[in-house]
């Protein structure tokens, strides 16, 4: 995009607030990895500051499940305004049994709308250390429930929840699909 996705916005609203927003409707904890913290504190929101800067979404993923408070974090890309709470609550549902909890979409694991236990951290600082930076490369050494498509599109019929802004086209979509049903 050229730009700081998660800035865009839709309505007025920067993207990376309405996941928040959403996010603060289900969780107690809501929090943003970043370095560049300003933008994100004169939102309101809280950020933890990246623990291995330059090692990719693997790197805020590491800083998320060791800051959060709970023994699991939810972790959504921050260009993803369309994760639907139904689909946040079913997932959620599973947290007890597993370290890993992830959506299955068109046979692709999906990282970065997905939930991590607390026992993934010293996996993912291993993995980080190696230089392994693929977000599902730890995933052989702890418990992980795959969510296929069958089980979650009960909860998101359209799989908007995995809609990201990596293309001026692709946000195009996520704004008309993001005003349905609100005031015009």
């Amino acid at each position: 995009m050229g730009r700081n996705k998660s800035m865009l916005e839709i309505g007025g609203i920067p993207i990376i607030r309405r996941i928040a927003d959403t996010l603060d409707e289900i969780f107690a904890e809501v929090f943003v990895v970043a370095n560049e913290k300003e933008g994100f504190e004169r939102m309101g929101l809280a950020v933890v500051g990246d623990i291995h800067p330059g090692n990719d979404s693997l790197g805020g993923l590491h800083t998320a499940v060791v800051s959060a408070v709970g023994s699991h974090v939810f972790v959504a890309g921050c260009d993803m305004p369309l994760v639907q709470t139904a689909l946040l609550s079913g997932l959620a549902a599973m947290v007890d049994e597993w370290d890993v909890i992830i959506p299955i979409k068109d046979d692709y694991p999906e990282p970065l709308c997905a939930f991590y236990g607390k026992e993934c951290a010293p996996h993912i600082e291993e993995s980080i250390s190696a230089g392994r930076l693929k977000m599902i490369g730890f995933h052989e050494r702890v418990r992980v429930r795959r969510v296929e498509e069958a089980a979650w599109r009960a909860w998101d019929p359209e799989g908007v929840s995995f809609l990201n802004a990596n293309t001026p086209e692709e946000f195009e979509k996520i704004k008309v699909i993001s005003m349905r049903g609100e005031p015009k």
